[in-house]
């Protein structure tokens, strides 16, 4: 990432991928590379026009992506953090693609099925994945509440996401291994099969780190475990360096990732 400028109360703007630059507020979660996986691991479905949805967005790092890659057509970006939103509306205008993604400031909970249910083609989410109280806390709010089931937590995503996919559609999200279980049953008590997941590997030696899935809304039953994603070829070495693998650095170049990970 390379900084661009810092004259701005959003924060210092930032470039990440394919030309893109981003602003997250001071003491707010910066890009990660969990964002950019998210982002690469979304599939477009079959259709003329594909409308997704982004819950919890951000800043907005994961629908630019989303949308810079020609993933979707357009998105509705859901943030219910003010100053994130402020930040997303911003990132979305500096970006170019007020036309293409619409951010909309409201509490996923919350939303009105009268208005959005069975409405789009792809959701997609980073969730929040500690409980109330579990790890360090942070000495930001905005960043707590991204972190930790505040407001909301996995079986309310994956709720909130059943109600606005139409039959068929896909839900993406990315979330920690450890809590798979929790993932899984939220899923199946919203009507979302599980198609495809691969989990994330600092490297060889490591536990996994994170892990990716798909799940389709009304999907039959079978998943498909993928092979592993390794991002560094070897643990980290005493000087701090280490190098990246060569399917991370292809995922990274092109934001796709290679056919064998891709559900079809």
């Amino acid at each position: 990432m390379t900084k661009i400028s810092s004259d701005n109360t959003y924060g210092e703007r930032i470039s990440i991928n394919f030309g893109l630059t981003l602003r997250t507020p001071p003491g707010c979660l910066p890009f990660t590379t969990d964002a950019f996986l998210l982002s690469a691991y979304i599939s477009r479905p079959a259709g003329t026009f594909v409308r997704a949805a982004e819950l919890g967005s951000g800043s907005g790092a994961v629908s630019l992506l989303t949308i810079c890659r020609g993933t979707a057509d357009t998105i509705t970006a859901f943030e219910v953090q003010p100053e994130l939103y402020a930040a997303l509306c911003q990132n979305i205008e500096e970006n170019g693609y007020s036309k293409f993604i619409t951010p909309i400031a409201a509490d996923i909970r919350e939303l009105a099925p009268s208005e959005y249910a069975g409405q789009f083609d792809l959701v997609f989410s980073n969730p929040p994945y500690l409980r109330p109280g579990a790890g360090l806390c942070s000495s930001s709010r905005v960043s707590d509440i991204c972190r930790r089931e505040v407001l909301g937590g996995i079986r309310e995503f994956t709720a909130c996401a059943a109600m606005l996919l139409r039959y068929g559609g896909m839900f993406y999200a990315v979330y920690r291994p450890e809590r798979m279980v929790t993932l899984l049953r939220s899923l199946s008590d919203v009507g979302l099969e599980l198609k495809i997941m691969t989990y994330v590997y600092p490297d060889a030696n490591s536990a996994p780190s994170l892990v990716l899935i798909g799940a389709r809304r009304g999907g039959g039953e079978g998943v498909r475990v993928t092979a592993p994603l390794f991002i560094y070829k070897d643990a980290l070495s005493e000087g701090g360096c280490r190098e990246e693998t060569d399917i991370f650095r292809e995922i990274y170049e092109t934001g796709h990732f290679p056919e064998r990970y891709v559900l079809r």
